[in-house]
């Protein structure tokens, strides 16, 4: 006899400390992030990021303005997701302007690999040689 296996409930101080939102406008599809992008929001992210680049040929930006603490986990994710759009040949953008985000990106260097920006121009454009 099997029983239904229940997931197990996670205490209260290990819930996400951020919210995402999905929004599409003019064929770009926005993947907004607030609080903390960490191991707990990650994987979810990641989900709804691949989501838009096979559902939004214009484009996709990854929207880490509201972004208070981005940990490792974080950082992979966007360059897995970058990987991801690169593949499907859809232009990918982080769109990222506090020091919580663009710190750790400077220091190893991602800002050459990420198309990241400060806000001016929303439109990701494709990038070419990257592998």
């Amino acid at each position: 006899m099997t029983h239904p296996v229940r997931p197990a409930r996670l205490p209260a101080c290990a819930a996400p400390l951020a919210d995402i939102t999905v929004s599409t406008a003019d064929d770009i599809t926005v993947v907004a992030v607030s609080g903390d992008l960490d191991s707990s929001v990650a994987e979810t992210f990641f989900e709804h990021t691949v989501a838009a680049i096979a559902h939004s040929p214009g484009g996709v930006v990854a929207d880490l303005r509201a972004v208070t603490f981005c940990s490792c986990r974080g950082l992979s994710v966007l360059l897995a997701a970058e990987h991801e759009a690169h593949f499907a040949e859809v232009p990918f953008a982080v769109l990222a302007h506090q020091r919580a985000v663009l710190r750790p990106l400077r220091l190893l260097g991602l800002d050459r690999t990420l198309d990241v920006r400060a806000g001016a121009n929303l439109v990701p454009v494709p990038r070419k040689g990257i592998s």
